[in-house]
């Protein structure tokens, strides 16, 4: 006759048998491998790559907000972006490359910013190898020249960089926004009507 101590042990019973906790171990498992980052591939340094054949040369306004680096930077204009690397589009590009770090005819190395196409010219004044434009993040012109001059203008008049005042000067992007097609801008208000100061009984 058997007795109940002689049967086998149920796996999952109890908190300390073989196959406690299992489920739970799988389900941890799952919910890692979801939340895991997938890599993204690394933007192309345009080695040896083919540059525009008009204005080669972007003047670039990096994203960096010290003053010692508050002026223009220039990059080479890959053929593939020509037409999307327009004055005052966003763009990505690699900032703190050293002089040495020069492959294929490109300086490479350094980490990706975002920045501001301000000019595109024909020739850099930079005589050592320029660093190729990462990627258009946006053809949207979203920096005018009138903007772009006001900002200046505030920041020279208030001793900050240009970079900081561009970041609240310009909205971030929205890609909704941008994928919808431009509405015409409103016409200029009318001019007031001719008047004296007698409209003003109190004075001017």
């Amino acid at each position: 006759m058997s007795s109940e101590n002689d049967r086998p042990a149920d796996p999952g019973a109890g908190t300390d048998g073989p196959g406690a906790g299992a489920p739970e171990q799988l389900a941890l498992i799952r919910e890692t491998v979801r939340r895991a980052k997938v890599p993204r591939a690394k933007p192309r340094t345009w080695r040896g790559a083919a540059l525009a054949e008009r204005l080669p040369v972007a003047r670039v306004l990096v994203n960096k907000g010290v003053l010692h680096l508050d002026q223009y930077f220039d990059y080479a204009v890959p053929a593939e972006l020509d037409a999307e690397a327009q004055p005052g589009v966003r763009v990505r590009v690699r900032f703190g490359a050293g002089r040495r770090n020069v492959q294929g005819g490109r300086r490479e190395g350094g980490g990706l910013i975002d920045g501001f196409i301000v000019e595109r010219r024909a020739e850099s004044d930079y005589q050592g190898a320029l660093a190729a434009l990462a990627y258009v993040v946006s053809p949207e012109p979203v920096l005018g020249p009138e903007l772009l001059a006001l900002s200046r203008a505030v920041a020279d008049r208030y001793a900050g960089s240009l970079a900081d005042v561009l970041q609240l000067a310009v909205p971030p992007r929205n890609g909704r926004a941008e994928s919808k097609p431009s509405p015409e801008p409103l016409p200029p208000p009318p001019p007031p009507e001719p008047g004296t100061w007698e409209r003003y009984g109190q004075g001017p």
